[in-house]
């Protein structure tokens, strides 16, 4: 029994060597510019990269060949591809794209044949990446405003329906703002990025952002709703850096080409332009650096769907583009990647609570409340504590200079419309901090 137990765990020891001798490199991770299939890229020359997973002694790569084209099935027999980058003896990992010239709106598919240590080759599977504008000339919007100035408070609603009459075969929307922006299709937000686009100086260049919206298109009629907040924009709160005083500085602006594309290969595109409604929305006030008021009385239900009613809404007002230097926002975006809950819970009054999270964060807090119509709730954000346990300010508030009480630093504020629960997180802000001091 025992020469038998040694004899099956010999053999096992013996498959499993044997195993692990013979198995073969593989390519993984393709990614252009740094991104997994990306869309919407502007980069005339998109570097492409990869990586060699190989657990065996001596590991290497050889050698490499790229090849790029916009038919997956030519990839395999080299047919019409629009690059090829030949046999290179390399150990890279990153080739700079050099073939023909790339086309706006179009996907292209690409792999790797990598020659691993034995000289054997190794073929990834195929990726893609799909280009988006390539080029100001190719962007059929207007910028669009509401009719209000850069002191005007309250963030701004826009909306239009639109038709698509045939059967959709994919959708890309591709938006530019200066200032922050959410997108909306059918009354469903688009994606799920937060603070877009990132922070450029505005006068000087401005960034797109390419999104899939195939799934949340239908033939038929449709609504398009763009919520528009100050971000960098339109620093309204004054503090020792200025912002206020940015020679970019005015009220928040977009540009919008929905390209639809059908079956049948012909294309349409709904633009951001004359045809839009505006009407200022719940957010009364949003500053990138203290923070979100918001009304929940003033909320119009159903603003970013087809039914909705915009009789009462007025006309836009149209821009020139703040720069003439629009490109692709080719990066991680920023995402909601955690909710963290509570650790611990401090009551001081029946108005005033403290919620510690037990840890500093980047981000914003969720509350969900009931009360009467007209309830104010106050919710400060600190990274410490006073002597009496109170949220504690006095490390970053030295750099604010407000000029009255109506903007409290990192304070956001919720009054409600008491209907039940509600729930608030802001849209156009976040903030450093550990604590939440909650009052009523």
């Amino acid at each position: 029994m025992n020469k038998f137990i040694i004899k099956l765990i010999l053999l096992s020891f013996i498959l499993t060597l044997t195993i692990q001798v013979v198995a073969a490199a593989e390519i993984i991770g393709l990614q252009c510019d740094h991104l997994v299939r990306p869309i919407g890229i502007d980069n005339p020359e998109p570097r492409l990269s990869w990586k060699m997973n190989d657990d065996r002694r001596g590991a290497l790569q050889l050698s490499y060949q790229v090849i790029v084209g916009t038919d997956s099935l030519n990839l395999t027999g080299k047919l019409n591809v629009n690059f090829d980058s030949g046999k290179i003896s390399s150990g890279s990992s990153l080739v700079v794209y050099k073939g023909r010239a790339l086309r706006p709106f179009t996907k292209y598919y690409w792999r790797v044949l990598v020659a691993d240590k034995d000289n054997k080759l190794v073929s990834s599977t195929i990726s893609s990446f799909e280009t988006g504008m390539m080029g100001m000339e190719n962007w059929r919007g207007t910028w669009i405003s509401d009719r209000n100035d850069v002191d005007t408070r309250p963030a701004p609603y826009f909306r239009k329906v639109f038709n698509s009459g045939k059967q959709i075969k994919s959708a890309r929307a591709y938006i530019v703002a200066s200032g922050l922006y959410e997108l909306y299709l059918n009354g469903e937000k688009v994606g799920n990025h937060r603070l877009d686009p990132m922070y450029t100086r505005f006068d000087r260049r401005n960034l797109y952002v390419t999104y899939d919206v195939t799934s949340q298109l239908k033939q038929g009629k449709n609504a398009v709703g763009v919520l528009l907040g100050n971000g960098w924009y339109n620093h309204q709160a004054l503090a020792v850096w200025n912002f206020d005083k940015a020679p970019w500085r005015a009220r928040p602006t977009f540009c919008l080409d929905l390209r639809i594309t059908y079956t049948d290969g012909s294309t349409d595109v709904v633009t951001s332009g004359n045809d839009w409604k505006t009407s200022l929305s719940p957010i009364i006030s949003n500053n990138i650096y203290t923070a979100e008021h918001y009304d929940a009385r003033l909320e119009q239900k159903g603003w970013n769907t087809i039914d909705f009613d915009d009789s009462k809404w007025k006309g836009i007002t149209l821009r020139a583009s703040p720069s003439r230097n629009i490109v692709a926002q080719s990066m991680h975006p920023i995402r909601n990647v955690e909710e963290i809950k509570t650790r611990k819970l401090r009551k001081f009054s029946d108005t005033t609570y403290l919620f510690d999270l037990g840890r500093n964060i980047a981000g914003v807090s969720k509350l969900k409340v009931s009360g009467p119509e007209g309830t104010v709730i106050r919710l400060k954000h600190a990274e410490r504590l006073d002597s009496s346990g109170r949220a504690d300010l006095s490390n970053i508030d030295v750099y604010y200079r407000p000029k009255d009480d109506k903007d409290p630093l990192q304070t956001d504020i919720f009054i409600l419309k008491g209907s039940g629960e509600e729930e608030f997180m802001p849209l156009f802000n976040y903030k450093g901090f550990r604590y939440v001091e909650v009052t009523s």
